[in-house]
């Protein structure tokens, strides 16, 4: 079978979904399938994961579109390259004439699932991993009542209702495709995303060699983004509150929108129980958050009804205690719950301070294995992901 996948990315750049892509392509290759990828290209001389090689130019075409990234605060420049990028790919598949397409999550899916269906006459699986404009309404960037969300929403309900199939990150998700888009439950396959189980330990671990970690201290770390999703302002609200208990130590790594606005938070409180880090090389992931004696996952309030952190799974490999701050009534704390994985409001530091303490004084058990094994196995969420695309009919 002549599989297109059509990413939103590039695989010259270590993205949040290089692995979730890179996964998927080699597992449809391994049940013997063709595979054109379709894909952004940022450098002059494309890269490829390693895996590919064995594949390249028999198995697998991989078709790069020259693309040049837009400012991040330039959301008008970024949807018109967007949109230019997809024109091309269409034109791609129509060249490449595949039996199935995998749409890798973007904002400008209408584009292409209306060009797969109504021109192609070609069966389209969507795979959402980040709903917009519900993320950006969530977080307070739009107004519910602006014509640019009115929009948004209209497309990317377009896309919902005339993808063949369609695939998402989480039970939570899931529920705001059928609630606010009016799509039926049946339609959508919750598969979460799994981790970079491929990465180890570094015997001397990378992280800890670069800060060192005093014997009595209890390192609490976020990793991931610095924006206006992510509620960074909890763990920083928290620190406030933990300034005198000398042996907690917060470590926050990465970079985002936000970043200047909670660096200055943190000078304007005198926060010396928090460090700041850089994000880090993708390949000491896991370095990263075996480094912790706690890794929180915060996100503003409903935002777990668009997105579920990538960072998830990874956290969950490292074995280390996690705390979340979410909705409480959301599905992903009931279920992770469950697994003795504590969970804060997503505005009330001072519980985030009680669960923290909880974990010192009291060491509860943790099922972090379980969690990971029944929700984010690689091998058997890959292999829904090609079931998906595989049981597809025009």
């Amino acid at each position: 079978m002549k599989i297109a996948v059509v990413s939103i990315g590039s695989f010259d750049t270590q993205y949040s979904d290089y692995h979730i892509m890179r996964d998927i392509i080699i597992g449809l290759l391994e049940r013997g399938h063709k595979v054109s990828l379709i894909q952004k290209q940022y450098l002059d001389v494309p890269k490829y994961p390693e895996v590919f090689e064995e594949y390249l130019d028999h198995q697998l075409r991989v078709h790069n579109i020259l693309f040049e990234k837009k400012s991040k605060t330039d959301l008008k420049a970024r949807y018109i390259a967007d949109l230019s990028y997809y024109r091309c790919a269409c034109q791609l598949l129509k060249k490449i004439c595949p039996d199935k397409i995998f749409l890798q999550s973007n904002n400008t899916a209408f584009f292409t699932v209306f060009y797969a269906k109504h021109i192609l006459k070609c069966p389209l699986l969507y795979n959402e991993q980040d709903i917009f404009p519900e993320n950006a309404y969530f977080a307070g960037i739009l107004n519910k009542k602006s014509l640019v969300f009115r929009i948004a929403h209209f497309l990317q309900k377009y896309a919902y209702k005339n993808a063949t199939a369609l695939s998402t990150i989480s039970e939570d998700m899931k529920s705001t495709i059928v609630t606010r888009y009016g799509i039926s439950e049946k339609k959508v396959q919750v598969i979460y995303n799994w981790g970079h189980e491929e990465l180890k330990i570094h015997k001397d671990n990378i992280f800890l060699k670069k800060y060192p970690k005093k014997s009595e201290e209890f390192r609490v770390i976020y990793a991931g983004n610095l924006g206006k999703m992510q509620n960074v302002e909890i763990v920083l609200n928290t620190a406030v509150l933990m300034k005198d208990e000398t042996n907690i130590k917060f470590y926050i790594v990465g970079s985002g929108a936000n970043e200047n606005e909670l660096k200055a938070f943190a000078k304007e409180k005198n926060l010396t129980n928090v460090t700041f880090v850089d994000m880090q090389p993708p390949e000491d992931v896991a370095d990263l958050y075996t480094a912790a004696d706690v890794n929180l996952i915060p996100l503003q309030k409903r935002l777990i009804y668009a997105a579920l952190p990538s960072k998830t799974a990874d956290c969950l490999i490292a074995g280390k205690p996690i705390i979340t701050c979410m909705d409480n009534e959301s599905f992903f704390v009931k279920m992770a719950v469950q697994y003795g994985i504590a969970n804060a409001s997503v505005s009330d530091a001072k519980q985030l301070v009680d669960r923290i303490h909880n974990l010192i004084e009291n060491t509860p058990h943790i099922d972090t294995q379980g969690l990971l094994k029944k929700y984010f196995n690689k091998k058997n969420n890959v292999e829904k992901y090609c079931i998906a695309v595989e049981q597809m009919e025009r």
